[in-house]
């Protein structure tokens, strides 16, 4: 089944402490776990949502509409085309080249005017999780 063919709509919960968002396949409502998306992937007028498992979804929304739900849930936007999920941060680099490498081995470039906020948000969540 190809991802980009089937037609996903979203519905999340845009409030603090959102753990679950309600996506539209088809017909019928779907509840995916917030844990279980590594990084979102915005393309034009789309959002690509990657999970944990391998598995990528695609959506008719920008990021920009998942803005509020998304930096409430430990993630953080760190590319205009790119959120990702803080939980799954193994490292990242400042210096030279920016980008963050995922726990999945996945490397995603840090856009030069984010990389202040992105350090920020880093100390921010070590702060949370202590």
């Amino acid at each position: 089944m190809n991802p980009s063919s089937q037609n996903y709509m979203p519905v999340i919960n845009s409030y603090q402490g959102c753990e679950q968002a309600k996506i539209y396949t088809d017909r019928n409502k779907t509840a995916i776990s917030l844990s279980d998306i590594i990084i979102l992937e915005g393309v034009s007028n789309y959002t690509f949502v990657h999970f944990v498992n391998g598995k990528k979804i695609l959506i008719s929304k920008t990021l920009k509409e998942f803005s509020d739900t998304f930096l409430a849930n430990n993630f953080a936007r760190i590319h205009k085309s790119y959120f990702i999920n803080m939980n799954y941060v193994m490292s990242y680099q400042t210096k030279g080249l920016y980008f963050v490498t995922m726990k999945t081995g996945q490397k995603v470039e840090i856009s030069r005017r984010r990389k202040q906020y992105f350090e920020r948000q880093v100390a921010e969540f070590i702060r949370k999780r202590n």
